[in-house]
């Protein structure tokens, strides 16, 4: 009997969508004013939680699947996010794999819930989760689907974006009919010198010393601008009066 009611508890959990049970295991949603401003297409390198449904495919009837699985992390990097579903420690008796929109879990094993992750995924479209399950005593696994919903007005960070560097500038004085502008910067950036919206000459600086020659000379009280861009690093701007 009592193997009996393990494999029906198995059952329910992907055969049932739709039974109507409480989402409240996968859903908590407590809207602030920082959920509401991220974007979720372009979230700050870092990690964030969010929640989400599950449905029964096609529908907007809770599944039965939504009591094994509980948390979800999003990490962001690079605007591309990856998603880390945790389930409950009785799911892992049950689930063999695990899928979503097609894509195969990496599968992080815990006595307390394995972890799912899904690389590159789309926040703001639904998704089709699948479910290989092997339910002791059946002679092969069972698939089933249904739809998670993330609900992206509940995303909220978790950790602090680091604040980027200032990518160091210096510039040397600037003379009338000079055909260059010399300076430091950091090492990597990528220097641009303009006058109004004309672009004089750039370079790329392999050493923190860096010389921009410019596509003509230099004119007295020009005022030319000069900016260090590096990624991950602040852009810096100077403006450099021509003597």
């Amino acid at each position: 009997m009592k193997k009996s009611l393990t494999i029906m508890s198995a059952l329910l959990m992907v055969t049932s969508a739709g039974a109507g049970i409480s989402l409240n295991q996968v859903t908590t949603p407590t809207a602030t004013a920082q959920a509401a401003a991220l974007n979720a297409a372009k979230l700050a390198n870092g990690k964030y939680s969010i929640t989400y449904n599950l449905y029964k495919t096609g529908t907007t009837t809770a599944s039965e699947a939504a009591g094994y699985f509980t948390t979800a992390t999003v990490t962001a990097k690079n605007q591309k996010t990856a998603v880390a579903l945790k389930s409950t420690a009785a799911a892992n008796q049950y689930l063999d794999a695990v899928t979503l929109g097609g894509q195969a879990a990496k599968v992080t094993k815990a006595a307390t819930g394995n972890t799912y992750t899904f690389s590159n995924v789309n926040l703001k479209q639904d998704q089709t989760i699948g479910f290989t399950v092997a339910v002791p005593g059946m002679p092969q696994a069972m698939k089933e689907t249904a739809t998670l919903a993330f609900q992206t007005n509940t995303l909220k960070a978790t950790t602090k974006a680091k604040a980027k560097k200032t990518v160091k500038l210096s510039t040397k004085a600037v003379k009338a009919k000079a055909k260059k502008v010399s300076g430091t910067t950091t090492k990597g950036a990528k220097v641009t010198v303009k006058h109004n919206k004309t672009t004089l000459g750039k370079v790329t600086t392999k050493k923190q010393a860096y010389t921009v020659k410019l596509k003509k000379a230099v004119k007295k009280s020009w005022k030319l601008k000069v900016t260090a861009t590096k990624a991950g690093y602040k852009t810096v701007t100077k403006t450099v009066t021509v003597k």
